[in-house]
């Protein structure tokens, strides 16, 4: 291999190339990935990844999640593709995975094999102006209020929230995609669960990040 085309290094930074990734990437940091049963046979299933690379994310990053039996046998599988960005921890959250009448004792999750991007940091000029905690209801209901501090609309935001109970462990998580928040505007992410939750709810937490271009 050998510099061409005006590269800074071999097969990079070129008017054709990709970027150079002048930082060495450390791997993304898997904090947790749990099941929640939502109704009998069926569950959401959720990790939540934290990416402490300053430049560097990814835009197709695939994952799996896989649910086994008390035999060890898996129940089923789910895949999906997300993207990670700089500096930031994000939720994988897929909704609604069906197991029949056999009940999973065990997950397990797994990232596959991505290529880095060198990126910025995603500042968002969008804040939680309210929530709205609905959780002693028989279907307990969350309502986050996202204000566009800026004079341009931000479309393809990605909301998701983790409900811990008093000993910080998470007894609910949800996602939702909002379309468009427009200048200087707000919009509702309203979260829905479909019967009361398994201990006291007591910390939320929302992960807010616009999908890139």
């Amino acid at each position: 291999n050998k510099l061409n085309q005006r590269e800074e290094q071999i097969d990079c930074g070129g008017p054709n190339c990709t970027s150079c990734l002048t930082e060495k990437a450390d791997d993304l940091v898997i904090l947790w990935s749990r099941y929640f049963e939502v109704r009998p046979g069926v569950y959401d299933v959720a990790a939540l990844i934290e990416n402490v690379n300053l430049t560097l994310g990814s835009w197709s990053l695939p994952y799996v999640f896989e649910l086994y039996d008390e035999f060890d046998s898996r129940i089923t599988v789910r895949k999906g593709s997300t993207y990670t960005l700089p500096n930031k921890q994000f939720l994988i959250f897929e909704a609604n995975v069906e197991t029949g009448i056999r009940k999973p004792v065990r997950m397990n999750f797994r990232l596959g094999s991505f290529n880095w991007d060198l990126t910025d940091e995603q500042a968002l000029p969008l804040i939680i102006s309210r929530t709205e905690r609905l959780f002693d209801a028989d279907r307990p209901r969350l309502v986050a209020t996202l204000t566009n501090t800026a004079l341009y609309d931000i479309t393809r935001v990605d909301v998701a929230v983790i409900v811990s109970d008093l000993s910080n462990n998470a007894i609910a998580v949800g996602g939702v995609q909002l379309e468009r928040v427009p200048d200087a505007g707000m919009v509702q992410a309203a979260f829905t669960w479909p019967h009361p939750f398994s201990s006291i709810p007591d910390k939320v937490q929302f992960f807010v990040r616009r999908v890139p271009d």
